[in-house]
């Protein structure tokens, strides 16, 4: 009975947990935005060095201009952001569902 119990209030710990954690880019929409300019105007100047060499950027390698690498590089940057918002919060309603059901079953255990 005291270990019905404890899962029990593990259960509704994990629910609220959840509950507050959901929500990553809605929560921090102005901290996402930030550092999707910053990364948007970075990355096409960004050169890379492996085992002392140094690599070109995108600018240097692409046909492209400096503005339409950056327009580019926001535009994939706003894509991966709507992907993981909606396989996340995906993912939150599908454990979310998952343990309320778990709860039920052990409130009508406990009460039995």
């Amino acid at each position: 009975m005291d270990s019905k119990r404890k899962a029990l209030l593990a259960t509704e710990y994990k629910i609220e947990n959840i509950k507050n954690q959901a929500g990553y880019f809605v929560r921090n929409l102005w901290k996402v935005i930030s550092f999707g300019i910053f990364i948007s105007f970075w990355a096409p100047t960004y050169h890379t060095s492996v085992a002392g060499f140094r690599n070109k950027s995108a600018l240097q390698v692409s046909d492209y201009s400096y503005l339409a690498l950056v327009v580019m590089t926001a535009f994939g940057y706003t894509v991966f952001c709507f992907m993981g918002h909606y396989i996340w919060s995906w993912q939150d309603k599908k454990q979310l569902k998952s343990l309320i059901e778990k709860k039920e079953q052990l409130e009508k255990e406990l009460s039995v």
